[in-house]
């Protein structure tokens, strides 16, 4: 994104600046990640009083979105790739994205009954008001972000 004066900026800084309240993490990308972004996630929410339907919502949302990170990435990427949280209430509105070095975007695939994979997106797509993603800059990854009301 790039300001009236032409300065460029993440979409993440941006947003961030607009919120109410916010926070980011990262962590380097490995097979624990998952885990550890599901801990920040439920520990900042509760920190600020979000309520537990909705805090339990965006940690099942954070899961299925950083074990994509870890399964889609470049196995060349893997060694040096962090993930990177940012999470932010605007209103009565909580936004979360999730950033990873790998720039194609998710695509939401209708599984069969008998797939094993590919219900995460169809999960966040259920649970989330919204969602989408969004390239980095320069083609290093994108954010996969998503809003939820706060009940």
């Amino acid at each position: 994104m790039v300001n009236n004066r032409g300065q460029s900026y993440s979409a993440v800084t941006m947003i961030g600046a607009l919120l109410d309240r916010h926070t980011s993490f990262s962590w380097h990308l490995e097979g624990f990640t998952p885990a550890i972004a599901r801990d920040a996630v439920k520990q900042t929410l509760h920190d600020w009083g979000i309520p537990a339907e909705t805090v339990e919502d965006a940690i099942l949302i954070t899961s299925e979105i950083a074990t994509n990170a870890i399964k889609h990435v470049r196995r060349e990427w893997r060694s040096a790739a962090f993930v990177y949280a940012h999470l932010g209430i605007f209103g009565a509105t909580l936004r979360i994205g999730i950033a990873d070095p790998d720039p194609q975007p998710p695509r939401l695939i209708q599984a069969e009954f008998d797939d094993e994979q590919h219900r995460g997106l169809t999960i966040v797509d259920a649970l989330a008001r919204e969602w989408g993603s969004q390239p980095v800059a320069g083609n290093l990854g994108k954010i996969v972000w998503w809003t939820q009301a706060i009940d």
